[in-house]
């Protein structure tokens, strides 16, 4: 496990004294437990652990449910799309820095760490941090030579410009001070770094029509923010990035359950991928953002 990262998120300071079953920071002496093999980097875990379990308590499909990889969703072939253009960008990021890998790669917000089989090829050293304990157990299951730990990212253990590349994946739509995860991503990010930032377009018409169409899904759902490109590149220009490119992809029918019926067929997918961006451009299904801080 790489702890050069670390920073001490009651008193900022850049050491930590590790043992088997704690992180001690050596200035203030906060202390951080291991818990089944991950570091707890959180000023109060017991609060946050009780956070999660009440979050829980209603949405338990969202907080503790296995979540499902690329080839086990109904929509595999718009996830396939996706990962082809983020390993585009990350591929001529890599061609531009004349580098084969980056130093550090960070999947902030990893959940069961379903990127990380693919993003781990681009970095020398790479990490995964998620705010739920279980689904860092799981991602670490799957990818033992990878860094992980639970962190906040409102308040985050890393320092200053220590990231190349911060792969920000469906995360940001979950965050109701979105602004102030933004302005932590700012900071922990490399000069020259890559931000690669992907949300839903759901404060599109289209999709607010799904919502309106089959409100349950609205409910079952703990997104607090709803985007639209111009929104999001606001949010992101705010606190100092610079927008590199930007991305539609996937577009479908507003009505969720029959969505995910449909485009579990290749043939449909790309059907409503070409018609999509030739008649509805703005009402696609996902956002994707490349930004980086100069």
């Amino acid at each position: 496990m790489n702890n050069g990262f670390f920073r001490c998120v009651v008193c900022e300071h850049e050491q930590v004294e590790i043992s088997s079953e704690i992180w001690t920071c050596p200035n203030c002496g906060q202390s951080y437990p291991m818990l089944r093999g991950i570091p707890i980097l959180v000023k109060n875990w017991e609060a946050h652990e009780k956070s999660l379990e009440e979050a829980n308590l209603d949405l338990p499909h969202w907080y503790s449910g296995k979540q499902m990889n690329l080839e086990q969703s109904p929509y595999k072939h718009h996830l396939k799309k996706r990962k082809q253009y983020v390993e585009g960008i990350i591929q001529a990021h890599l061609k531009e820095k004349g580098v084969e890998k980056v130093d550090r790669l960070l999947d902030l917000g990893c959940g069961d760490g379903n990127h990380l089989s693919y993003l781990k090829r681009y970095a020398k050293d790479v990490y995964g941090s998620d705010y739920n304990l279980l689904r860092l157990v799981r991602a670490l299951a799957g990818n033992s030579d990878i860094t992980f730990y639970l962190a906040d990212i409102l308040d985050y253990p890393a320092k200053r410009n220590y990231f190349d590349i911060i792969f920000f994946n469906h995360v940001l739509e979950h965050i109701s001070e979105d602004s102030l995860a933004l302005r932590e991503i700012f900071r922990i990010l490399k000069p020259g770094g890559l931000l690669i930032l992907g949300t839903p377009n759901e404060g599109v018409w289209w999709w607010q029509l799904a919502y309106k169409l089959q409100p349950e899904v609205r409910r079952a759902t703990d997104h607090v923010n709803f985007y639209t490109l111009k929104s999001l590149k606001q949010r992101t220009k705010e606190q100092g990035f610079e927008i590199m490119t930007e991305k539609w992809l996937g577009w479908g029918v507003p009505h969720w359950s029959l969505d995910a019926k449909l485009r579990r067929y290749k043939i449909v997918d790309d059907l409503f991928e070409n018609l999509g961006r030739m008649f509805i451009p703005q009402q696609a299904s996902s956002l994707y953002l490349v930004a980086t801080k100069k």
